[in-house]
């Protein structure tokens, strides 16, 4: 075994009797574990987890209590409108079906839809910008860390960089 003491890797060896007090140890806190009195918060969050899919709310609402949703795992059967959470991101069920281990959310786009956060395009919730957007008159839009104003429609998507559209449609902020 490997441990890391004072800068430096230190290699040692456990004795058969550390080894069986060590695994001694974890049998007793797995008994211990087994046994003890779930706490209300845990009992509340399972309760939550279990039926977060049965509360009716839109996608905004939930993406402000995306940690209660289950998980993404292969096997499960998926109805339409349950959401789940993958890789720290929240998606939408589009076409019922049981998960297949390459059926992820974030690929298989005609099963998921991922659920972005909307933003109003105030000055105090810009839009973020990311290119191939069109631009609209009066939002405002928000593009590494720079707030801009959109003074002209652009009616079609734009790809340069905020910043090298100000004086024609933005104005930074």
């Amino acid at each position: 075994m490997k441990q890391y003491i004072d800068g430096k890797i230190v290699e040692f060896e456990y004795t058969p009797a550390e080894i069986a007090a060590m695994q001694d140890e974890q049998a007793k806190a797995e008994v211990i574990e087994r046994k003890r009195s779930l706490t209300e918060s845990e009992i509340s969050a399972m309760l939550i987890r279990q039926q977060i899919n049965t509360i009716t709310v839109d996608d905004q609402t939930a993406l402000r209590m995306k940690e209660w949703y289950p998980a993404w795992t292969v096997g499960q059967a998926y109805a339409v409108g349950e959401r789940v959470q993958h890789h720290g991101e929240l998606y939408r069920v589009q076409t019922a079906h049981t998960s297949q281990a390459d059926w992820t959310p974030d690929t298989a786009v005609t099963l998921f839809v991922r659920i972005d956060e909307a933003h109003d395009g105030s000055k105090y919730d810009p839009i973020p910008y990311s290119g191939n957007m069109a631009l609209v008159y009066g939002l405002y839009y928000v593009q590494d860390g720079v707030t801009y104003r959109c003074t002209r429609d652009t009616g079609s998507p734009v790809y340069h960089a905020l910043r090298e559209l100000v004086g024609s449609f933005v104005e930074v902020v």
